[in-house]
């Protein structure tokens, strides 16, 4: 049966190996038993539910940090035309 499950998903699953302490090793085989599910089922959810947190986590973070920078250059009377500041910067000093 395991066999089977493996052939019928082959095209959508790599094989990796990965270590485990026993306790983890213990507490994932109980698991397995309790929810009818292979460990390797029970691997790739909680690797999805870590992938999933990391990239709301990663969003969030980069938009807490950005949002002190909103409205940076609003008191700069020298940028209120962003082309003439270029282009005084851009000519020649000498």
């Amino acid at each position: 049966m395991y066999n089977s499950y493996i052939m019928q998903q082959s095209s959508t699953l790599a094989r990796t190996q990965i270590y485990l302490t026993q306790s983890q090793q213990t507490r994932l085989a109980d698991a397995s038993r309790r929810g009818a599910v292979t460990k390797s089922e029970l691997i790739r959810l909680a690797v999805d539910q870590f992938l999933d947190q990391q990239a709301a986590s990663s969003l969030a973070s980069t938009a807490q940090r950005l949002a002190p920078l909103a409205g940076l250059w609003a008191d700069h009377d020298d940028m209120a035309d962003p082309v003439a500041y270029v282009r005084t910067l851009r000519t020649p000093r000498f």
